[in-house]
């Protein structure tokens, strides 16, 4: 590099300076100074970047590495508490209004008085009296109704060759909120009377 070139590229601002020596009250700007010190240096062959005065680091910068720490402790203890205690299954908060106790008729109505969030849509079956309501076999099923729901509507499950429930017969009623499966319900036992109107 030619020792002129510096001084050539920086005329102007030496000739200020030259034309206005700065005064001990007279402060340069740090655009200024950095100028003059990269122009001090490339006439030197220096090739060192000017140093800047950095800000002290902040509290966020000096513990960041502590802080994002934390952050992913608290993510893993959140996870693993979903894993290990599982919110549990929402279950229809109903009252059975029919059938309940004995049922004149071999295809009742049934219907139920909810106090779920409004518009919630419901699953029925009709299940046998005995075993556990949650594997049961399926007699009659309704999906994704509301009360009251007739009993045409319930659809027969395969092997079920009866439309209607068998006279002097005890029977489970399950109500329960749609798309949950059997354990969102509470079954409800009744009975069809001998003689019962089909």
């Amino acid at each position: 590099m030619n020792e002129e070139q510096p001084f050539a590229e920086n005329a102007d601002l030496i000739r200020a300076l030259e034309d206005a020596p700065p005064r001990g009250d007279i402060v340069m700007p740090e655009r200024v100074l950095f100028q003059l010190e990269r122009a001090r240096r490339e006439a030197l062959g220096d090739s060192v970047q000017p140093t800047v005065k950095r800000a002290a680091p902040t509290f966020l910068q000096r513990h960041s590495t502590l802080l994002l720490r934390a952050v992913a402790a608290l993510a893993l203890l959140g996870a693993a508490a979903v894993l290990l205690f599982p919110s549990a299954t929402p279950t229809a908060e109903v009252t059975m209004l029919s059938p309940v106790g004995e049922s004149a008729d071999q295809r009742p109505f049934i219907a139920w008085d909810a106090r779920d969030k409004p518009g919630q849509k419901y699953d029925v079956w009709i299940l046998p009296a005995d075993g556990d309501h949650l594997t049961a076999a399926t007699l009659f099923k309704a999906e994704k109704v509301t009360s009251p729901v007739s009993f045409s509507d319930l659809k027969a499950a395969p092997g079920v060759a009866s439309d209607a429930l068998h006279p002097d017969t005890e029977y489970r009623v399950l109500v329960c909120l749609a798309d949950m499966g059997r354990t969102a319900g509470v079954p409800f036992k009744f009975k069809v009377k001998p003689g019962a109107n089909r």
